[in-house]
């Protein structure tokens, strides 16, 4: 009797799966990296201590496992599958209230509180403090699943999402957007919150071009960081070699990443063209129009509104692998060594071994901002949870 060729095909498919799988399982163990002797965080318990003790996500050896979704087993299908979500899929997972708050220049700040204060009236329950990635804002995917975590059982924790000039709705009211080093404004959301929920302990978490943001605001701050802790997620660490990376003349990258990332940011200038003109440098507007790169971007537009010599002067000045080494508070970092947008080898190891602060937790699959063990599930909501669970329960 002849085999059914669909039948047969379904075999193929599901051993096939079960081969990636295996393999998988092999490498899937989160590799912590740090200091040999990490900070106090409480008494005399360190930082290595409470993560090892708590988070098993991370540390626990039957679980501290990111196992890739055997429909998403590449770096650029787990990147890419953000953004397809993004397009097929608005809905809203999580629920916020918006706040608007003006800065000392009469910039703007969409603060996304959730849950709402009508549900979760004013208390002094600790609060953790997002930072989206380039051109994004409360409604990415990443964020939302993060804070549907943080804010159910067991945490209940209260979370808001800064949103940044000219981003996910918020009226550009200057000149300048942002960008991946104007910690000036996340400080500025970091006080008005703190004076809003004085006796709330904070954290912050950041994402992508957000957490290269409030790694270097933290390393500014240094020991009078008004944070508990922070976690950082996919860091560039390096904004050159990142915006090299992505800039090679790669098909993926002339195809792919380039076309996407350059899409968000072609988009906010657009929108907010006419109130950028107001301020005191004169835009190329032809030459604008004619950016293929992310570097060409920021050499013809981010450099010239913030007063850079050149697209390699803001990248200098605002990498934050420079300002890493004076971190004084317990830090984590989510890393994969898959990520296509943030390559593995611009890690600054050697950092997170040196400085008893840090802590890097390194997978091998995950790709940029993704970590989807499934197309409904992704598995970054809980170490991020239990490490700020872990935090705010050892700190006064």
């Amino acid at each position: 009797m002849p085999t059914n060729p669909a039948i047969a095909a379904g075999v193929v498919t599901a051993a096939a799966a079960a081969v990636f799988r295996m393999r998988t399982l092999d490498n899937s163990g989160v590799h912590l990296i740090h200091a040999p002797q990490t900070s106090q965080v409480e008494g005399e318990k360190t930082l290595l201590d409470i993560v090892t003790a708590e988070c098993p996500t991370l540390a626990n050896s039957a679980k501290a496992h990111f196992v890739p979704s055997a429909l998403l087993p590449t770096g650029d299908l787990q990147t890419c599958y953000n953004s397809i979500k993004e397009r097929f899929s608005r809905t809203r997972i999580v629920e916020y209230e918006r706040e608007l708050i003006t800065t000392d220049d009469g910039g703007t700040i969409g603060l996304d509180w959730s849950p709402p204060f009508a549900a979760m009236p004013l208390d002094d329950r600790p609060v953790v403090i997002l930072s989206h990635g380039l051109s994004g804002g409360s409604h990415e995917t990443y964020v939302q699943t993060t804070v549907r975590q943080l804010t159910a059982e067991p945490y209940n924790f209260r979370t808001v999402v800064v949103n940044y000039r000219g981003c996910a709705g918020v009226k550009l009211t200057t000149h300048v957007l942002y960008n991946g080093g104007f910690t000036s404004d996340f400080g500025f959301a970091v006080d008005h919150i703190q004076s809003r929920l004085p006796r709330s302990k904070l954290i912050s978490i950041g994402y992508s071009l957000g957490a290269n943001l409030i790694t270097k605001y933290v390393g500014e701050q240094g020991d009078a960081c008004p944070l508990k802790a922070a976690v950082s997620v996919c860091n560039p660490y390096d904004l050159a070699a990142s915006s090299d990376a992505i800039d090679e003349p790669t098909l993926r990258n002339k195809y792919l990443y380039v076309p996407a990332m350059l899409q968000g940011l072609m988009r906010l200038y657009r929108r907010h063209r006419k109130m950028m003109e107001t301020g005191p440098v004169k835009l190329d507007a032809e030459a604008i129009e004619k950016i293929s790169t992310i570097r060409q971007f920021d050499n013809l537009i981010t450099a010239r509104v913030f007063g850079y010599r050149d697209a390699t002067d803001y990248y200098e000045q605002n990498s934050c692998v420079h300002f890493m080494p004076n971190i004084r508070i317990p830090f984590l970092a989510i890393t994969s060594m898959d990520d296509p947008v943030c390559p593995e080898q611009y890690i600054p190891r050697e950092i997170f071994r040196t400085n008893p602060h840090l802590m890097l937790a390194l997978t091998r699959y995950g790709g940029h901002l993704g970590f989807h063990e499934s197309p409904g599930n992704s598995w970054l909501p809980r170490p991020i949870a239990e490490f700020c669970s872990a935090i705010f329960s050892h700190t006064t």
